[in-house]
C-alpha cells in the first residue's frame, strides 16, 4: 500500500520529532479507545491499515475494521490477523450494530459530515459510545479564511465547531485534547503553525479545490527543488536523528480536557 501520509504505516522511520509525535499521538488513541471497548461488539470506521483495529481487538469481544479503500483493507487482512478481527470495505457493511465505534483521523476527509454522523449513528447500539479523532484547526488554519492546507482534508475542526456538530446527533458529547505536556508536541506545532503561513496565498477560503490543489502543488514542486541541494548535507541535527525516538513512547501522549499544548482534538459520544 502506498505511504501517502494519510493512512498511518507502522514502519518505525521517523525523519523529525514532528513525525515521531504524530505517529505515537495515532497509537496513544487506540490506546485510550481501549479503554471502552471490554468485551464489546466494536466497528473501527475508516481502518486504514488495520493496525489500531488490531490493537482493539485484544480487548474487545469482536472488532470490525472497515475503510473506503480496498488497497487498504487488503493490507490489513494481510498483515492483522485474529478470531475475533475482520476487515472489509465500507460498501461491504451491511445493517450491523455495534456497541462502540471508533473513527480516528476521517471525518475532515468527508464532503458530508452531517451524513457521516448520521450513519454512524445507526451503526450504534443503544447507549453506544462514538469516539471521533480529528485535527484541530487552532494552530493549523486562519478562522475564516483558510481552507486546509492538507489537501486530503475537505474540512477541520475547533473543539466547539465539532461539538456543535456532535450534538445535534447525540444526547452527550464530551471533547477531549490530544496533546503532551514533553518537549516532543513543540516541533509539531510550530510546523503546523508554520504551514498556516506558508500556505495562505494557496489556501484562500474562496478558490474551489481543484485550484487549491493546483496551487499547493506547485508550492511543494518550488520548495521540493529549494531545498533539494540540502539533503546530503550533515548538520548536528541529523547526527542525534537516530537516538531521539527512543527517548519518547506513547505515555507522553495525554488525553485529557485542558492541555497546554495539544494539537487534535477526541470527541466521546454517547447515543441514546
Amino acid at each position: 500500500m502506498e505511504d501517502t501520509g494519510e493512512r498511518h504505516i507502522l514502519n518505525g522511520h521517523f525523519n523529525n520529532k514532528s513525525e515521531l509525535y504524530l505517529h505515537l499521538l495515532h497509537i496513544a488513541t487506540y490506546e485510550y479507545a481501549e479503554n471502552f471497548v471490554k468485551n464489546k461488539t466494536v466497528l473501527d470506521f475508516g481502518c486504514g491499515s488495520g493496525y489500531g483495529t488490531e490493537m482493539l481487538s485484544k480487548k474487545a469481544a469482536k472488532v470490525t475494521g472497515v475503510d473506503i479503500s480496498t488497497e487498504a483493507v487488503d493490507y490489513a487482512k494481510n498483515n492483522y490477523n485474529s478470531d475475533n478481527l475482520d476487515f472489509k470495505t465500507i460498501s461491504e457493511l451491511k445493517n450491523e450494530k455495534f456497541d462502540v465505534i471508533t473513527s480516528f483521523q476521517v471525518i475532515e476527509h468527508v464532503p458530508n459530515d452531517i451524513e457521516y454522523v448520521t450513519k454512524l449513528k445507526k451503526l450504534l447500539n443503544p447507549g453506544g459510545y462514538l469516539l471521533i479523532s480529528t485535527p484541530d484547526k487552532t494552530h493549523r488554519l486562519f478562522n475564516h479564511i483558510q481552507k486546509p492546507w492538507n489537501i486530503f482534508h475537505l474540512k477541520e475542526y475547533t473543539s466547539k465547531s465539532l461539538e456543535n456538530l456532535l450534538k445535534k446527533h447525540f444526547f452527550k458529547v464530551e471533547i477531549l485534547k490530544i496533546g503532551s505536556e514533553s518537549d516532543l508536541v513543540l516541533e509539531e506545532i510550530t510546523r503546523t503553525k508554520k504551514q498556516k503561513i506558508i500556505t495562505l496565498p494557496c489556501t484562500l477560503f474562496f478558490y474551489p479545490k481543484p485550484v487549491r490543489a493546483f496551487l499547493l502543488k506547485l508550492q511543494k514542486q518550488f520548495f521540493d527543488l529549494k531545498n533539494k541541494s540540502r539533503i546530503n548535507k550533515p548538520t548536528a541535527e541529523n547526527s542525534t536523528a537516530d537516538n531521539f525516538d527512543s527517548e519518547y513512547s506513547s505515555e507522553n501522549i495525554i488525553i485529557k480536557k485542558e492541555i497546554e499544548f495539544s494539537t487534535d482534538l477526541f470527541a466521546i459520544c454517547i447515543n441514546n
